[in-house]
């Protein structure tokens, strides 16, 4: 349990690793800003079926855990979409220097819905840890770097209102990263809640998956398709997938 919490831990603080960029330029190029934040969107979906979703559908498969992983899978799905009614994500106007002249309240609530958002991260990741073996590390590992990139990302949108809103670059870099704890906190939850199912185990790496995928196409794929950065936000999907494939044959799951 203490490697997934490090590298949940590693894999939140990578948040405030987006403010970097700001920091040297008051702006991203629109169609650059979508592929990078296509690639992390690639990360993530390929990591939740090619890694959560195919060890859960590991051989030998039985109805009893077909029936599991499809059941999780809507699960996490439904959880996701609850979640969002309560707690609705405030996108970033689109790009995080159209945010220019957001006030730093925006930026708070930015942050904080966000911050809600890693939950499910940190689940998956910690959930992919305790799936048992050698694997389980490779597994964990993948999601770990795929979350952590993608925090990075998010991390930008972030810090735009913020910085652009008059508050001082140490304390953007402070509050942007402290909205990555989220997850190895879930990751905690993730890793104890697996280990004690067992055999219910499908469910819940179908359940991450389902989480992920949704929070993946309802937030992060609307945000870098709607501004005529299709094509390098397309590549970067394609590009996110192609990384997952060779850190799966580098960590050897």
């Amino acid at each position: 349990m203490l490697v997934a919490l490090v590298a949940a831990l590693a894999s939140g603080l990578a948040t405030g690793l987006g403010v970097l960029p700001l920091l040297l330029t008051p702006k991203l190029p629109r169609r650059l800003y979508d592929g990078i934040l296509a690639t992390g969107a690639g990360l993530m979906l390929s990591a939740a079926t090619l890694g959560l979703l195919g060890h859960a559908l590991e051989p030998p498969i039985d109805g009893t855990r077909l029936f599991q992983v499809v059941l999780g899978l809507g699960a996490g799905a439904a959880l996701i979409v609850a979640a969002d009614r309560l707690v609705p994500h405030l996108h970033a106007a689109g790009h995080p220097h159209d945010a220019a002249h957001e006030h730093v309240r925006r930026g708070f609530l930015l942050t904080g819905a966000m911050a809600l958002h890693r939950l499910p991260e940190g689940f998956a990741v910690g959930a992919a840890f305790a799936a048992g073996g050698g694997v389980a590390r490779g597994l964990g590992m993948l999601l770990a770097l795929a979350v952590g990139f993608q925090n990075v990302c998010e991390g930008l949108v972030m810090a735009a209102p913020l910085l652009h809103g008059g508050m001082r670059r140490p304390r953007v870099v402070g509050v942007v990263t402290l909205t990555g704890l989220p997850v190895p906190a879930a990751a905690a939850v993730g890793y104890l809640f697996s280990a004690e199912l067992g055999a219910a185990l499908p469910a819940v790496l179908a359940l991450a998956a389902g989480a992920l995928i949704t929070l993946t196409s309802n937030e992060i794929i609307p945000e870098t398709h709607g501004h005529g950065g299709e094509v390098p936000a397309t590549i970067g999907i394609v590009t996110g997938f192609g990384v997952t494939i060779v850190l799966r044959a580098t960590l050897g799951h």
